[in-house]
């Protein structure tokens, strides 16, 4: 038990190793190498496997002070965060009894003990969440409780700034990949949502194509051959400017719509009729049937009189 004044100290030490040091002090006070907590990172390492505690002249133990040094087996690395804490146990050996005697070094040590007791405390107050000294004294910082809280986001009400649960939000955005896929193959995506950060990427898979996403012949599966084009009954495959072309020449030239028309009196009725000819047609008008050859005719035609005296005329 202490019978030394204890210093108003920082009961804990950080320090980084470099490879090579292995001997790493602390100054503030403990009564027993067991009320010493040594981490490298977050990793708490023993007494005697990993590090012992000396002197300053070496020997083991500590200094008359309660201070002391932590020696490693093995010198921590640079990238390594050496961490010498302060964890006297909250409990006291000696008892006092009535009419018994009480020592001077008897309180001496319990009023020691109680102190870094408290030094412990204030050491671990200091690495909390506290409100500013001008909070309102009707802030309440009680968290939810844990079924509450599961799955949830901890955030402070925006009127009274008092702890309480929300749902995760998205922070941010992000593109994590962009697959290419084989042409014809349907497009894929995804998305990943990362609660902790409130981080969402997002991953596609784009088919390749020269033209498109179902192949190299873009939407189609091919592109029609001449005489499918010219036949008109394909309707999976695609059209190029020349199967367009080649199909249109077919289709017009198959087909006419050139018609020859001779306007004539009725003697009968008195009425003005209308005779035409079968699109395509050839077929014999008899001119004196018009009397003011009232005759025109439509699209490409050819006239010739024929052994008869009558007019010939020939429609594409």
């Amino acid at each position: 038990m202490a019978t030394f004044s204890v210093n108003d100290q920082v009961r804990r030490v950080t320090a980084q190793g470099n490879g090579n040091l292995v001997d790493f002090n602390f100054s503030f006070q403990v009564n027993n190498t067991s009320d010493l907590k040594v981490f490298l990172g977050s990793t708490q390492k023993q007494e005697t496997n990993d590090y012992s505690v000396v002197t300053s002249t070496g020997s083991a133990g500590l200094n008359a002070d309660g201070t002391g040094t932590i020696r490693f087996v093995s010198a921590p690395t640079s990238s390594d965060t050496v961490v010498i804490l302060s964890d006297v146990p909250v409990a006291r050996s000696s008892v006092y009894s009535s009419g018994g005697n009480v020592t001077a070094q008897a309180l001496e040590g319990d009023f020691d003990t109680i102190t870094m007791q408290i030094g412990d405390l204030e050491e671990k107050n200091n690495r909390s969440i506290k409100a500013p000294v001008d909070e309102p004294a009707t802030s309440s910082f009680t968290i939810p409780s844990k079924s509450a809280r599961l799955g949830k986001l901890l955030s402070f009400n925006s009127s009274t700034g008092n702890p309480e649960v929300s749902d995760p939000a998205v922070s941010s955005a992000s593109i994590g990949a962009v697959t290419t896929l084989g042409a014809g193959v349907s497009a894929t995506a995804s998305a990943t949502y990362t609660s902790s950060t409130g981080d969402i990427s997002f991953s596609f898979g784009i088919p390749q194509g020269s033209q498109g996403s179902a192949g190299a012949n873009g939407v189609f599966s091919a592109i029609a051959s001449q005489s499918e084009a010219q036949a008109g009954t394909e309707n999976t495959k695609g059209m190029t400017p020349l199967r367009v072309s080649q199909a249109i020449s077919t289709q017009v030239s198959a087909s006419s719509g050139s018609r020859f028309f001779g306007i004539y009196k009725d003697s009968a009725t008195g009425t003005l009729k209308v005779d035409q000819t079968t699109s395509g047609g050839s077929e014999a008008l008899v001119l004196s049937e018009y009397d003011d050859n009232y005759i025109f005719a439509s699209g490409s035609v050819t006239f010739a009189i024929d052994t008869n005296g009558h007019l010939q005329v020939t429609l594409p």
